[in-house]
């Protein structure tokens, strides 16, 4: 894992935001980081948010996305059966093992489909709030 520069910063402007946000702040806070370097920078990000508890994801499969043809979902995201418990080195493996081999640069379409199939990202603040886009 590599640390990238300006981490507190790219966490900060990316709270609350789809996980999208986190891989776009990358590049808005270190202008001319080569696309492979985004992506570890990424993950490493993810990482350590999740070993520090600034962030979860919701479960795979975990019924708690309200839409129209499901207005009343089973579960919130305060819910721990919607929280994904596992070890944060399994979930880095999850979403590397679902990233688009063929994606080759930040606004490719293919990566676009990955940030929505993957589970939701749940923020958690300062104080222990959870937010979620």
């Amino acid at each position: 894992m590599r640390k990238i520069a300006h981490a507190d910063e790219i966490i900060s402007s990316s709270f609350g935001l789809w996980i999208s946000s986190l891989f776009g702040a990358i590049s808005g806070w270190n202008p001319g980081i080569p696309f492979n370097d985004q992506k570890e920078a990424f993950f490493w990000l993810v990482e350590y948010m999740l070993k520090s508890g600034k962030i979860k994801f919701i479960a795979p499969g975990a019924d708690c996305y309200v839409s129209p043809n499901n207005p009343n979902p089973r579960f919130t995201i305060h819910d721990s059966d919607a929280q994904w418990q596992a070890p944060a080195s399994e979930i880095i493996n999850y979403l590397r093992e679902r990233w688009p081999p063929d994606a080759s640069g930040e606004h490719d379409p293919n990566l676009t489909v990955y940030f929505y199939e993957i589970p939701g990202v749940i923020w958690v603040s300062e104080t222990g709030e959870l937010v979620a886009p």
